[in-house]
C-alpha cells in the first residue's frame, strides 16, 4: 500500500515572513499560520498556529507578497525534525513544507509601503506551478 503525506491549509499569516538563505545558499521562508478548529455551535473558537516552511523561488516570492494577516492556502508536506538547542538538549519541530501556495481575499489591516500586494496567485508568476524538489533539503 503506498503512503500519503499531504495537507492542505488556509489561514492568516501572525506576523510577515522571514526570508534568509542557508549555508548552502538556498533561500528558505519561514511563517505562522493561524487557523481555525471547526468547532460545535455553541463552543469556544480554537485556532492552531502551525509554521510554515517554503524553499527557493517560492520562498523569494513568500517575502516578496505575502503579510502579517493576510489570508493563504498553503499546500505542502507534514515534516517532523529533530534538533539539538544552544543547551545541547534534543526537541522536535512539526511545520509544514509548502509546495504551493495561493493568495486569497483576507484582509491586511495595513497596506505596506512599495508595490501593490496582488490579490490572486494569478498576479505572482510562478507561485501555483513549482516543481516538487526535495532531494537537497539539509534536513
Amino acid at each position: 500500500m503506498a503512503n500519503l503525506n499531504r495537507i492542505i491549509l488556509i489561514g492568516n499569516l501572525t506576523s510577515d515572513p522571514e526570508v534568509r538563505f542557508t549555508v548552502e545558499g538556498l533561500q528558505i521562508a519561514k511563517f505562522q499560520l493561524a487557523v481555525d478548529r471547526f468547532a460545535q455551535e455553541n463552543s469556544p473558537k480554537q485556532t492552531d498556529y502551525i509554521d510554515i516552511v517554503a524553499w527557493r523561488k517560492l520562498a523569494e516570492i513568500c517575502g516578496q507578497y505575502l503579510k502579517k494577516g493576510k489570508q493563504v492556502l498553503v499546500e505542502g508536506r507534514i515534516q517532523v525534525r529533530t534538533f539539538e538547542n544552544e543547551s545541547g538538549v534534543r526537541k522536535w519541530a512539526t511545520e509544514v513544507v509548502a509546495r504551493s501556495i495561493k493568495l486569497l481575499g483576507g484582509a491586511v489591516k495595513e497596506q505596506p509601503a512599495g508595490p501593490a500586494v496582488p490579490e490572486t496567485a494569478d498576479e505572482v508568476p510562478g507561485v501555483e506551478e513549482l516543481p516538487e524538489e526535495e532531494s537537497d533539503l539539509p534536513f
